[in-house]
């Protein structure tokens, strides 16, 4: 079954319910374009001064990646982090209002919070030196009193599995799987018998520049290289009910958060 869309964002209870079996939606048309206009532009500026924190795709070495930083394609951008404070037009996007009270329905908070640890990025996936980021849940790697976080992830331009578009596994937030499921980077085993028939429901949509869609932390998800010779651009933030605390001393909470009260 296809992952559920929505063009009429009204009804928030259908959206909770089928992010609730699903762990993921798709807002279809949900940014306004001269919005998404304005981010994409401010975004590319953004790559071109290249100022930290960023990440290389040669630094994690994911596969089909430059193994180093000297290789051809060595510097490609694999994200640059910190987008929420690069300027007001990503902050403001962040902050929006009819964000805000979506995800703080689903969350069933009135007070939430953007972490600054994680996400928090633009994702860059380039044609000639990108990678594949295999089948993993955020979750694995986040470090919340709950894990109970919703990433918001708005396409700036075209996105599908030919150019390195997001797939997710529905229902997968849900599922437990043993240890022995994952290899040594927390990567789920997609021949593993426990995940190969969740692994066989995956689906890769296709989205739009506006589209946004919402998912849960705990929701797996994976993406391909760039096979096209365009290069693909994403805004991703990721929210939490602010009583959903950071462990301390964990990378989750290495920033301060970033607060706001819904007004309903």
């Amino acid at each position: 079954m296809a992952i559920i869309s929505f063009s009429d964002f009204s009804d928030v209870n259908a959206i909770a319910a089928a992010f609730a079996h699903d762990g993921v939606v798709i807002l279809r048309g949900f940014a306004p374009a001269d919005q998404v206009a304005a981010i994409r532009s401010e975004a590319m500026r953004q790559l071109e001064l290249r100022l930290p924190p960023l990440e290389l795709e040669a630094e994690l070495g994911y596969p089909g990646a430059p193994k180093s930083g000297d290789e051809q394609g060595g510097s490609t951008i694999r994200r640059l982090r910190g987008m929420a404070t690069r300027d007001p037009v990503f902050m403001d996007w962040a902050g929006q209002p009819s964000v805000l009270q979506l995800i703080g329905h689903l969350l069933s908070s009135d007070e939430i919070t953007l972490t600054q640890a994680h996400h928090n990025s633009l994702m860059t996936k380039q044609p000639s030196f990108s990678s594949d980021t295999l089948w993993h849940r955020d979750v694995r790697y986040w470090r919340f009193a709950r894990p109970e976080l919703v990433s918001s992830w708005l396409a700036l331009g075209d996105e599908s599995p030919a150019n390195g578009g997001l797939g997710f596994i529905p229902g997968s937030h849900l599922a437990a799987f043993p240890e022995d499921a994952f290899d040594k980077r927390e990567f789920l085993l997609p021949t593993h018998p426990d995940a190969a028939s969740w692994v066989a429901q995956a689906q890769f949509p296709t989205l739009s520049a506006g589209d946004v869609v919402l998912f849960d932390a705990r929701t797996f998800h994976a993406a391909s290289r760039n096979s096209t010779t365009q290069t693909k651009y994403s805004l991703v933030f990721s929210y939490h009910a602010s009583d959903n605390s950071p462990q301390s001393g964990s990378r989750s909470a290495s920033l301060p958060g970033i607060s706001w009260s819904i007004q309903r």
